[in-house]
């Protein structure tokens, strides 16, 4: 697109979504809330120094802590306590309406074994049913969530 150009949908290329109409931002509880409708998000965080996205189940534990459930081939050691990201969404493809919520904090293994029992029982389930290895849980320190086209 020529840098003049002005997209299909009308909104000119850098638009901010704030300009758009029906575009809007939420709160940290709101944003909590729209992460509970949904199970699957992405794992935002470094593999060997470089940025790495990684698809994970997850669920919303005690103070809206994200807690993801670990495969045995992960070296989640290397997570512990380092910054990461944690984003889920869910949009209409037909009308493109939906929301995103993005959660950036500090990840720590759970090692209390009644906290890791309690997941084990009602926790997020790892791909394909298969029992976790452990979990992570990313402390929310900054949360922004955005609906689109309400």
């Amino acid at each position: 697109m020529a840098p003049d150009d002005t997209p299909p949908n009308g909104d000119a290329p850098n638009a901010r979504s704030e300009d758009r109409p029906g575009d809007q931002e939420c709160g940290r509880e709101e944003s909590l809330d729209l992460l509970r409708l949904t199970a699957i998000g992405r794992l935002i965080h470094t593999h060997d120094a470089m940025p790495a996205v990684t698809p994970a189940c997850f669920t919303l534990y005690g103070r809206g802590e994200v807690v993801v459930p670990l495969p045995a081939s992960w070296r989640a050691d290397l997570m512990d306590g380092e910054v990461v990201g944690f984003q889920a969404d869910d949009f209409d493809q037909r009308t493109l309406r939906g929301w995103t919520v993005l959660i950036v904090g500090r990840s720590y293994l759970v090692t209390d074994p009644v906290t890791v029992e309690d997941l084990r029982h009602r926790g997020p389930r790892q791909w394909g049913h298969r029992p976790a290895s452990g979990y992570l849980t990313v402390h929310p320190e900054f949360v922004v969530g955005r609906r689109f086209g309400s």
